[in-house]
């Protein structure tokens, strides 16, 4: 019978591995979809221990089965693989080897954190009551890398009966982990606009069709639909993230491009949102003359927890920590994961492991971020003897 202490034994003897090797994915980082060099990390550290991995799912992720001893359930432990087009300003001894790239997120420790949950169930395997379903995502930053490998077949063979997530955060304290009680991150939708007029000089602006006007009228126009249109307990966001138009100071714009974000928590409300835009922007472009285009894209639903798998997964955190350990993180996130493609799919649990470090004030995507790494054997242990209490089907 597997024990809490088994699993501490474990960790304990693997971590030093494991934080060598998060080191070494921090020095270089990769992008969404060319996580290559990560990839091979991730089956070299798998095949090691016994464990033969797919490879090429969406370009670069990789998927790995352990076999159980025991018929039983499959429970999949996702972890995200890719780093951000940030500049690292964290000073650590570890530090980007890449100009302009940083794990700013901590996806490195996410990926090796994985892997220690790999090794500490393969070690244990013939207790196994059923399938561990481990998948190395690439391109989370992006949103694209958990639709990808969904269309690639990774819900397939073998099928997950449960799925677990977790992502670290350094607001909140190492060595505890955090969880929201149902809705945990925002659905975001991604749209480009073209606003199209017709150029002309700046002196005899009659003979133009001025597309920076029009966009200047869209974008405050914009701001009404979450004040006047979406009911005030309801949040959501609607961000102009990105604005290019014209082409000098004397010349009347022919074209502006514009990209942006809804974000909601309700999917009616993510309708909802969508359509004002559309209207709002046939609107404008009839009344000044102007064209468009748009193109809307559906990034990630909302992200929110299966209650009977957090529980399970809730009581082995509080057996593995102590109950002190383990932290309602209260009101959800209008944040973005693209694990809530699996959770949608396949009933799941997401975790909020904790990685703040003393006197540094920091977040994810800050170029000064970094990461307890206290949070990598935390992680490995929760996440661990949750999927036992998933495979054995404990209540």
């Amino acid at each position: 019978m597997t024990t809490n202490s088994d699993i501490d034994a474990i960790t304990e003897r693997i971590n030093p591995g494991l934080i060598a090797l998060r080191r070494k994915l921090h020095q270089h980082p990769e992008l969404a979809f060319e996580e290559h060099a990560t990839a091979r990390a991730v089956t070299d550290y798998l095949a090691r221990i016994g464990i033969a991995a797919k490879t090429g799912i969406a370009k670069t992720g990789v998927v790995g089965v352990i076999e159980g001893g025991k018929p039983g359930p499959t429970v999949g432990v996702r972890a995200d693989m890719d780093a951000l087009p940030v500049e690292e300003q964290s000073g650590v001894a570890f530090s980007s080897q890449v100009p302009g790239r940083m794990h700013a997120c901590g996806h490195d420790v996410h990926t090796v954190i994985a892997l220690g949950v790999a090794e500490v169930l393969y070690t244990m395997r013939s207790e196994l009551r059923g399938k561990v379903k481990l998948i190395f995502q690439p391109a989370e930053e992006t949103l694209s890398g958990a639709a990808a490998m969904i269309a690639d077949g990774v819900l397939d063979d073998p099928k997950m009966d449960y799925v677990l997530g977790y992502h670290n955060w350094p607001p909140l304290a190492a060595g505890s982990v955090g969880y929201y009680q149902s809705v945990i991150m925002a659905s975001s939708d991604a749209f480009d606009i073209v606003l199209k007029g017709r150029a002309g000089h700046a002196a005899h602006p009659h003979t133009a069709i001025d597309a920076i006007v029009g966009a200047a009228q869209f974008v405050s126009q914009l701001q009404t639909i979450v004040s006047r249109e979406i009911a005030p307990a309801v949040p959501a966001v609607v961000t102009i993230g990105q604005i290019e138009g014209g082409t000098a100071r004397n010349v009347i714009a022919a074209a502006v491009h514009m990209k942006g974000t809804a974000r909601t928590l309700d999917p009616a409300a993510a309708k909802q949102v969508e359509d004002a835009i559309r209207r709002m922007l046939a609107g404008i472009a009839m009344s000044l003359r102007l064209e468009y285009d748009i193109k809307w894209t559906r990034q990630a639903p909302v992200l929110r927890n299966d209650p009977q798998v957090l529980a399970r997964v809730l009581d082995a955190a509080r057996a593995t920590l102590g109950p002190d350990k383990v932290v309602d993180m209260g009101a959800p996130s209008m944040g973005t994961e693209d694990f809530a493609w699996f959770a949608e799919r396949v009933p799941a649990a997401h975790l909020r492991i904790g990685s703040h470090i003393a006197g540094l004030d920091t977040a994810v995507h800050r170029a000064n971020y970094d990461c307890n790494e206290l949070a990598i054997p935390t992680g490995v242990r929760i996440v661990s003897r949750a999927v036992l209490s998933l495979l054995a089907g404990e209540k």
